[in-house]
């Protein structure tokens, strides 16, 4: 396997990481997840947290607002790279918010941006229509 794709594979497993502390409500292990300065660019406006701080303070509190009453847990529903390098995977991702009883609330696609951060795989910046 060479870097690149190394680093897709990396890219990959770390979003799937990041949905797994989403649900399992491991707050720690999210955060360790986001690369700072973290930007997230919705179909409401652009959020940046600067610092850990930044993101301990609003970060869930924020989520937890806009993902609905409803909401239980997260679904990745598939991943698609679309461009690479060694340090920087671009990765188109799909995902269903859902209900206790697994029920879809709903369903989003989102561009995820990946970076390498001293050998550890992050989103660095993400852009969707999700509130």
């Amino acid at each position: 396997m060479n870097a690149i794709d190394e680093a897709s594979t990396a890219a990959v497993e770390a979003i799937e990481k990041f949905m797994a502390t989403l649900n399992a409500r491991d707050d720690a292990a999210l955060y360790d997840l986001l690369h700072l300065p973290h930007v997230r660019i919705s179909g409401e406006g652009v959020a940046i947290w600067h610092d850990r701080a930044d993101l301990e303070a609003t970060y869930l509190r924020d989520f937890y607002a806009r993902a609905s009453p409803d909401w239980h847990h997260t679904t990745l529903d598939s991943t698609e790279v679309i461009h690479s390098s060694a340090r920087k995977v671009h990765v188109l991702i799909q995902f269903t918010r859902r209900d206790a009883s697994g029920g879809a609330i709903a369903t989003y696609r989102s561009l995820w941006i990946m970076t390498d951060n001293n050998g550890c795989w992050g989103a660095q910046a993400r852009s969707s229509f999700a509130p």
